[in-house]
């Protein structure tokens, strides 16, 4: 019993002794910690070290020749980085390089701000908080012109956040063009895979400019993919202007539109939305909509004028737009289907176009992954079938009436004189057959009484992208080729 006392004893003396010597341990380790910041340009007002807590705690701190890097705060806690690297010196903020590793419980920085002599660059964070960051070691083997852009690249490939937080975030670029949003919201990141983005209050402001161009209230946007992006800029031959290709989103939204630029042309934004649904391995269903446009020129826009006085001779004080499309790509059965696309003017006109291409190959499906749309042209993808409905409202009518107002003609006259023209429209090297007299004389109709004109393509056989510029120096059987037709209902 009296060994056990003695050896409960003992133990309560080491935690004693250690407890009364962490302070002096911590000191310790905030003044290796400092001195590291020293050798890598950096100075901090308050250093501190918390190893109970695994804690890092810097206050003013201030860095590079000219002071480009100035952060009032920067805490880390929860660190998983061993304890002797801490005592040597390799800390987390001075002695971190390319490719390392780091996990960080939480995070918090206020008051961030960078600039780059160099690039005329800067960036601003009012406040930046993280939670789990977990960053494991990458590749960090690179000897080109771009290391710091394809690093951070690399680095996000790595990097998995469970959610990250900045507030009044701003960069401006060389030319002084500024992009900033009161708030940005990141969850569930995982090596460019994201769960959930928001932002609020994104302005674009030109240089000397005094409002901003363009400002979005609202963005948001979930699972969004960004693999390929990072992936490209992560190559070692990438440079500025690669094409980073398309960025999969399964549901996006920006609402609040505004701005200077929008205001001197009169213009007004609901909404843009997109939304694509998986509907197999190697299928999936989009749709894009824009809604609630409005163009109203004001009658103090200079800017606007030339687009007031063309609705006032269309007796229009304003236009109000809408356009919703939707697609399928269907890779196992080498489709894509263009099934609706709409844009609808109120009492002006509905245009309508549906479209099929098939034949598609992996040269396809890796130029429009890749948002090269030059390269499609080189693929086996054909065009199979074409459809545009114009359904008209009022919008013929209107244009006739502005026509006739700067021709001193009548309206009627000059509906007639437009479809007289059209039925002898001849285009230079086209023959004019049966089929396309059928054609001009179906739009010509349809300039006459309205209502709706249908035209269809059913090329036969499919008409391969890479023979598109036929479209632009069409020969002689250019209907027959494209196998068009035109209708006119009421």
């Amino acid at each position: 019993m009296r060994k056990s006392f003695v050896a409960i004893g003992a133990v309560l003396v080491l935690i004693g002794v250690g407890a009364a010597s962490l302070p002096f341990v911590e000191s310790f380790a905030a003044t290796r910690l400092r001195a590291a910041l020293e050798q890598g340009g950096l100075t901090a007002e308050t250093v501190k070290v918390g190893l109970l807590d695994r804690s890092i705690r810097l206050r003013g701190i201030s860095g590079g020749a000219h002071g480009e890097l100035k952060i009032d705060e920067w805490e880390a806690g929860g660190l998983a980085w061993p304890l002797g690297e801490l005592v040597r010196g390799r800390v987390p903020l001075g002695g971190l390089s390319w490719g390392d590793p780091l996990q960080v419980a939480r995070f918090h920085m206020r008051n961030f701000r960078l600039a780059t002599p160099d690039t005329g660059d800067s960036w601003a964070i009012g406040e930046l908080t993280a939670v789990n960051f977990d960053l494991p070691r990458y590749d960090a083997v690179y000897e080109g012109p771009f290391r710091n852009e394809v690093m951070l690249a690399r680095l996000l490939g790595a990097l998995s956040v469970e959610r990250l937080e900045l507030s009044d975030v701003s960069h401006v670029t060389f030319e002084q063009t500024s992009y900033s949003a009161s708030r940005l919201s990141v969850a569930g990141y995982l090596r460019g895979l994201v769960a959930s983005v928001e932002m609020k209050d994104f302005q674009v402001k030109p240089a000397s400019a005094r409002m901003a161009g363009l400002t979005i209230a609202d963005i948001t946007a979930r699972d969004v993919d960004v693999r390929r992006p990072i992936a490209v800029g992560s190559s070692l031959d990438w440079e500025p202007g690669t094409p980073i290709g398309r960025v999969p989103v399964a549901q996006g939204r920006m609402t609040g539109f505004g701005g200077d630029l929008m205001a001197r042309y009169g213009m007004s934004l609901g909404s843009v939305s997109t939304e694509t649904v998986a509907e197999g391995s190697e299928t999936s269903r989009s749709r894009l909509r824009i809604e609630d446009f409005t163009l109203a020129p004001s009658l103090r826009s200079v800017e606007a004028l030339g687009m007031r006085m063309v609705l006032q001779s269309m007796n229009l004080k304003e236009v109000r737009l809408g356009f919703d499309c939707s697609s399928v790509e269907d890779r196992a059965r080498h489709v894509v289907t263009v099934e609706d696309c709409k844009l609808s003017g109120p009492e002006l006109a509905d245009v309508a176009l549906a479209a099929r291409v098939v034949d598609t190959d992996d040269e396809f499906w890796r130029a429009l992954d890749e948002a090269d749309f030059f390269a499609l042209l080189g693929t086996r993808a054909a065009l199979k079938s074409a459809r545009l409905v114009v359904a008209d409202k009022s919008l013929l009518q209107r244009s006739l009436q502005a026509k006739s107002r700067l021709s001193g003609q009548p309206a009627a006259a000059e509906r007639a004189a437009l479809a007289a023209e059209i039925r002898r429209y001849q285009p230079p090297g086209v023959l004019i057959t049966q089929d396309m007299s059928k054609l001009l004389d179906s739009i010509a109709r349809f300039v006459e009484q309205g209502g709706t004109l249908t035209v269809e393509a059913s090329p036969q056989p499919a008409l391969g992208l890479e023979k598109i510029d036929y479209l632009l120096r069409p020969g002689a059987d250019l209907v027959n080729a494209l196998g068009l037709t035109a209708t006119v209902s009421r």
